[in-house]
């Protein structure tokens, strides 16, 4: 860490300087045709308007607050996988309180569930070699990631001041879109078992 740069939240928490990690030189993914999509939304337009139709539900004169969503829940076997995808901003991520709640909640009740929280820079998981940011709830329920609580403006979620808890990059696990691609189709194979 230089002497100008700001300690990150991991080195506040773990009161440790910033440690200089060796480049690994990997070879790059090459994409080919087994590497595009396998599913696309075949209706833009219709999914544009049936997500504005889902933000008419609850209007300003009611008393009932927005709510949260899940990215992504894929079932086989009787296992489930849940993905919340998140941008950086600042180098942390922010799950909001209640989507931590409904998280766990469903870690805990669903039979084999593995629920993965990924951060990016806002790309599009095309490219195999773009870099990525995960953890799965088993590290949440066992505070390997810190909980740290705090209300803060992220433009994902809107202009409004939301509470929850910011995850640095730090304590995330880096991979690529292929390895995260290989370790999404290894928790299937699990539920082949």
């Amino acid at each position: 860490m230089t002497h100008d740069a700001k300690p990150s939240l991991a080195d506040i928490i773990y009161n440790q300087k910033e440690k200089a990690i060796p480049d690994k030189r990997r070879a790059k993914h090459i994409k080919d045709e087994l590497d595009e999509p396998k599913h696309k939304i075949s209706n833009p337009a219709l999914f544009v308007k049936t997500r504005e139709v889902l933000g008419n539900i609850i209007s300003k004169r009611m008393k009932t607050s927005g709510g949260t969503d899940i990215d992504w829940l894929i079932e086989h076997n009787g296992g489930f996988m849940i993905f919340e995808l998140k941008i950086f901003h600042d180098d942390r991520i922010l799950v909001s309180k209640a989507q931590m709640i409904a998280y766990e909640k469903l870690y805990e009740n669903l039979p084999k569930c593995h629920v993965l929280f990924i951060g990016h820079d806002d790309i599009n998981f095309s490219d195999l070699n773009d870099p990525v940011w995960l953890f799965e709830m088993r590290e949440w329920k066992t505070r390997a990631i810190p909980h740290v609580e705090g209300s803060l403006v992220d433009p994902s979620y809107s202009e409004n001041e939301v509470t929850g808890y910011r995850i640095e990059r730090d304590f995330m696990e880096k991979i690529d879109v292929k390895e995260l691609r290989d370790r999404i189709d290894s928790i299937w194979n699990e539920f082949e078992r």
